[in-house]
């Protein structure tokens, strides 16, 4: 979830403004940006110090995604005004869409010292703090705008949500009305609603709201996302996964990266106890059984999901390229695997080697993590980490299956090798992003 993009239009009035940087303006208003870039340079040919040009082309680069550009630009505009509230603003913005929390909330704090009139500046910084998991904190920024400006749509939508994380469900679900009553055509508004019902496990009702999103704004990131878990939500499996998600990331990044760990030690201890007797040993297998599904799950869910979204009406055109070939990968490769684990086991096939074909399928089960995790089309020059971990994964594991055709007396110790292989990744997880 991301703040409006400069919903302040007061900064024009402050200084002489040329019709070329007026028309330049406009342009951007209308989601122009490339064309208000080329009238910007050539005013800024003429004028190359004129800081609230530069500011227009560092807002030029934000609506491009060009964040670490636009964040140069404004502390040019900076330097030269450094009493502007407004450039500020406009810098907490670029550093809270690259993740940046602190310098943002320098950046918004200074503004609010500069110019405290102003609600938009507190309803980014409240924004801000819902990003770092500080919820009283960004009720108490939301308020401070919300005194100034009872209507500013971004200090609702973020006080919803964070009385949202607070539980305090009735309170965000009338602010949440009140801001729909404020601008029932807002986009910002109808998607911030879905995921507040989303969160709360009421997703055929985030549905409504999310597609209205999307009706006013049909690029609008936040409302396709939504859309898209909302609709992966009416499987139950996947919507336990996803409201578990929201609890982990509600507590905080450290709590979220040790989480795993934590999990495994619980197991790891309640199946000791339970080991001790022959009387609760059936306990441990059923727990066994229960931490697995729960980490296949919590790997392949997210992909068997989209899959079924391929045969439904709307999410099919919701997912992406690389989502749709995930989907189906994955499903493929879980489908194969389980296929001849469950020959392995049948002996009146009357195979040799079930040994070899058990391995098989359970490297063909296991290379759907990294087939979930990989962007398509597959690319091999200048991609992620994470790409290149999983392409190595995935080749390892087929060269295992290669050898299991051609040479099968040595093929399972590569597959061993690609076991070992397999569990690093998978507990480096965290280090891959």
């Amino acid at each position: 979830m991301t703040a409006p993009l400069f919903r302040l239009t007061f900064a024009t009035k402050f200084y002489r403004v040329s019709v070329i940087l007026d028309q330049a303006r406009l342009l951007l208003e209308q989601g122009r940006a490339k064309d208000a870039e080329i009238r910007i340079k050539e005013f800024l040919q003429q004028e190359p110090d004129n800081h609230y040009a530069i500011s227009l082309l560092a807002r030029c680069h934000y609506h491009r995604k060009q964040f670490n550009e636009g964040l140069q630009l404004m502390a040019e505009a900076i330097r030269l005004q450094p009493e502007e509230s407004f450039y500020y603003y406009l810098r907490g913005f670029g550093f809270y869409q690259l993740d940046k929390p602190q310098p943002a909330i320098d950046s918004l704090q200074r503004a609010t010292v500069l110019n405290p009139w102003h609600a938009e500046y507190y309803g980014l910084l409240s924004f801000v703090w819902l990003g770092e998991k500080k919820f009283e904190e960004a009720l108490l920024k939301a308020n401070e705008g919300l005194a100034l400006e009872a209507d500013n749509l971004t200090c609702l939508n973020a006080r919803s949500m964070a009385l949202n994380k607070m539980k305090k469900t009735e309170e965000a679900m009338a602010t949440m009305q009140d801001a729909l009553a404020q601008d029932p055509d807002s986009e910002f508004t109808h998607s911030t609603v879905g995921w507040n019902l989303l969160e709360r496990g009421r997703h055929k009702e985030a549905v409504v709201h999310f597609r209205e999103a999307l009706r006013i704004n049909p690029n609008m990131q936040s409302a396709q996302s939504g859309l898209k878990e909302s609709l992966k939500s009416a499987i139950p499996p996947y919507k336990w996964l996803l409201q578990y998600s929201f609890w982990v990331n509600n507590q905080g990044k450290r709590l979220k990266t040790a989480m795993p760990i934590i999990l495994y030690i619980v197991f790891r201890l309640l199946m000791a106890v339970f080991q001790q007797s022959s009387k609760t040993i059936i306990f441990a297998w059923i727990l066994a059984g229960f931490y697995l599904l729960f980490v296949i799950g919590s790997w392949t869910m997210n992909a068997i999901a989209n899959f079924f979204l391929l045969f439904h009406r709307d999410g099919k055109y919701a997912l992406s390229n690389t989502e749709r070939w995930s989907a189906i990968a994955v499903v493929s490769a879980m489908t194969s695997g389980l296929l001849l684990v469950a020959i392995s086991f049948m002996e009146s096939f009357g195979i040799s080697n079930q040994e070899l074909l058990l391995a098989a399928g359970l490297v063909l089960l296991s290379l759907a993590l990294p087939l979930g995790e990989i962007d398509y089309p597959v690319q091999f020059k200048n991609t992620a980490k994470r790409n290149v971990f999983s392409l190595l994964l995935i080749a390892l594991g087929l060269l295992s299956l290669l050898c299991a055709l051609i040479f099968p007396a040595q093929a399972l110790m590569m597959m061993a090798v690609y076991g070992v292989g397999f569990i690093i990744y998978n507990w480096s997880g965290i280090l891959r992003y």
